[in-house]
């Protein structure tokens, strides 16, 4: 059993949904991991792993431990179950939606299977963050490569007064909670996948203590690691 699941942590329910135009979904937290795919319409997200705006015939893998919004003006969608995604996930062309789809109508885990098939034959879309400076910026904290955002706005040409701005109008966050989300998130991987002590996960992650690393789970996650570790 897992610890009593957030009010923020919401389950994903395979199957079909249309969502009608207008729709935005605030950001919000996925432990599960899951597909989307786009059966009509268009789906912008905003997620850990940038800015995405996903077609019909399209597939975004949704990572283990997500966090972000929605926007559509209108589609039909088709939710999968997925294994565990450590990674950030990807968005992936399918080769034959209307297979997966006439698949889903009678078993949504065989569809699962095909659409994994599909996913493991497919190169991921390479064109995933391509945006503008805020998708940069995302990139690269995800990426452990910004030690002072300062230092990252100078060399990129932006004033530093606008990046915290610019990128949380983009992604609903500032860069400094982005790179907390994600390194809680690293710490939660290593909590829930390895019986490694919390203190050296703590110190492998970058936390400064265990200390601090629990509460960031805790924040993001709505259960500190004992009760993570407990629940295995």
């Amino acid at each position: 059993m897992k610890p009593k699941r957030q009010p923020f942590l919401r389950e994903v329910r395979p199957g079909r949904e249309a969502l009608p135009a207008g729709v935005a979904m605030p950001r919000h937290r996925h432990i599960e991991a899951y597909a989307l795919v786009v059966i009509a319409g268009t789906l912008e997200q905003v997620s850990y792993a940038g800015r995405v705006r996903l077609c019909t015939g399209e597939m975004l893998v949704q990572p283990t431990l997500d966090c972000h919004s929605n926007f559509t003006s209108g589609a039909q969608v088709l939710r999968l179950a997925w294994p565990v995604v450590d990674t950030l996930g990807g968005v992936y062309r399918l080769d034959d939606l209307d297979a997966i789809v006439r698949t889903a109508e009678r078993d949504t885990d065989e569809a699962s299977l095909f659409a994994q098939a599909t996913a493991v034959r497919q190169m991921q879309r390479g064109d995933t963050n391509a945006f503008d400076w805020p998708d940069q910026l995302a990139r690269d904290l995800a990426g452990g490569r910004v030690h002072r955002l300062r230092s990252w706005a100078s060399v990129n040409g932006l004033e530093p007064e606008s990046v915290s701005r610019g990128f949380a109008r983009a992604y609903g966050v500032g860069p400094a909670q982005f790179a907390r989300e994600l390194k809680a998130r690293a710490a939660w991987l290593q909590i829930a996948r390895t019986r490694a002590p919390l203190a050296a996960i703590a110190a492998d992650t970058g936390f400064a203590d265990q200390a601090h690393m629990t509460r960031s789970v805790k924040t993001l996650t709505g259960a500190p690691p004992g009760a993570w570790r407990a629940s295995r």
